[in-house]
């Protein structure tokens, strides 16, 4: 059965999957009016000229009420609404993707609205076992992952719908990681944070990267926005019920460092974890362990069901769609609404304050290094915070060295100086004290010449003003 919808509420429509909804609903159903939900309706932007636009936060306590009027009149509900950020208030992520799932079914409910596409995740099954898992997997999730958790409780709340309003068509997808250009904003914000500057992202672009660590036994899939919107469609006009996997193929360790042109070197996937975990623990990175653990150990996704039943099928691989990412991400490519970054507010300077950390976990590192070499006790922990954060925040300057093909002292010695200071602190005494020393000196070494750069680039536009 296949009928083309009068009406469509999409709520989330200006975010990462709802612009490639919108786009994919523009295309291939064209005279179906559709109504958009949002936090912070689009002002301009193709993808949402055609949209008429619902304010609403589903975090509110009143959100079933602020639904109603956009809800009036409607033959389906595409709800893709997710709020990720901030990563660790939990309690506003629970208000406004549970609460706010329930919210919705209520005033769906109330304007007799008889069916629900619902974007759901690969971040509801429980660990996979290495072969491609079919939609009855298991729906355990990743307790680890808070994202994980809502998605879950979600999936319940559906079963419950569903038994009581059996009138209702409701359909579910499960996407894989879901890129394109204009999402290179929201996956550096949650993936990158400020450690990885543009410099570094510009070499991923050009391959030029020799080696690429990542986790042992990593692989994934992805899936570009617009084919996952044409699968809402076919969802929505065949008026599927149950649940479907989407994704395109998967992505090995080798295929991934691939992508930029580097040989993987394979890290223990709990080292990569505890790095993780660190960053997160001082604010370095949005990322936590609880995200780390659905890309790690969620299992890869089989999507014969959806080829079989939709006809559905990727139009782009994993590789090309990926590659479009990078791309995006060198170039800092935002989308044309305020969920995909679009008039950002002045931001202050984010360079700066991570050098500033980079300088003060320095002197910490000689500092803890002379309080070991002295006999005095203190808890290794703290060596070990100080340690991943410096190394962090000395990354940027690493590859804008790595860029710039430099190979004046400093940038020849610094990785050896790190290795020897890294080595000599596991080992304690003074050495440790000697090759913090020596990073501090190359530390002075770096911003000296910096200050002389930047001191003849203005000597150089004065010049050239006249």
């Amino acid at each position: 059965m296949s009928a083309e919808p009068s009406r469509l509420v999409v709520t989330g429509a200006s975010g990462n999957v709802g612009t490639g909804v919108l786009r994919a609903l523009a295309s291939k159903l064209p005279d179906t009016e559709v109504v958009g939900v949002c936090r912070r309706p689009p002002t301009h932007g193709q993808p949402y000229e055609r949209v008429r636009w619902h304010a609403v936060d589903l975090s509110a306590p009143n959100a079933d009420a602020d639904l109603g009027a956009a809800l009036r009149g409607a033959d389906a509900v595409i709800h893709l609404a997710l709020a990720v950020q901030p990563v660790r208030d939990e309690n506003y992520l629970y208000r406004a993707n549970v609460v706010g799932t329930q919210a919705l079914l209520t005033a769906m409910t109330a304007a007799g609205v008889r069916q629900l596409v619902y974007a759901s995740s690969l971040g509801i099954y429980a660990p996979g076992s290495g072969e491609p898992v079919t939609e009855d997997w298991p729906t355990t999730g990743q307790p680890t992952s808070v994202y994980s958790r809502h998605k879950v409780m979600v999936e319940r709340i559906l079963d419950d719908f569903e038994r009581d309003h059996p009138d209702v068509t409701v359909s579910r997808f499960r996407p894989t990681v879901v890129v394109q250009r204009e999402a290179a904003w929201l996956i550096k914000s949650l993936y990158l944070g400020p450690v990885v500057p543009r410099s570094a992202l510009e070499l991923l672009r050009r391959r030029e990267l020799p080696v690429l660590p990542l986790p042992a036994r990593l692989k994934l899939q992805f899936v570009h926005a617009d084919d996952v919107g044409d699968a809402v469609v076919r969802l929505t006009t065949q008026q599927a019920r149950g649940s479907f996997n989407i994704a395109a193929d998967v992505l090995d360790t080798a295929a991934l460092a691939g992508l930029v042109g580097a040989r993987p070197v394979n890290v223990p996937p709990q080292a990569v974890r505890t790095v993780i975990a660190a960053l997160s623990a001082v604010r370095v990175v949005a990322l936590t362990p609880g995200w780390y653990d659905v890309a790690f150990t969620s299992p890869l996704m089989d999507t014969s069901k959806a080829r079989r039943t939709l006809g559905w099928a990727p139009a782009r691989s994993s590789t090309e769609s990926a590659r479009e990412l990078i791309e995006g991400l060198a170039d800092g490519a935002v989308g044309t609404s305020a969920a995909m970054g679009w008039q950002l507010r002045p931001r202050k300077d984010v360079r700066g304050a991570i050098d500033r950390a980079h300088d003060v976990t320095l002197a910490l590192w000689g500092a803890l290094a002379l309080v070991r070499a002295t006999g005095t006790h203190h808890a290794r922990a703290v060596d070990a915070v100080v340690v991943v954060t410096n190394l962090a925040t000395g990354t940027p300057m690493a590859l804008d060295r790595v860029l710039e093909r430099r190979s004046d002292p400093v940038a020849l010695l610094a990785p050896v100086a790190v290795i020897a200071a890294l080595g000599a602190t596991l080992r304690g005494g003074w050495p440790a004290v000697a090759a913090t020393g020596v990073l501090q000196v190359l530390r002075m070494s770096e911003s000296t010449r910096r200050k002389a750069k930047l001191v003849s680039n203005a000597e150089f536009s004065a010049a050239a003003r006249g």
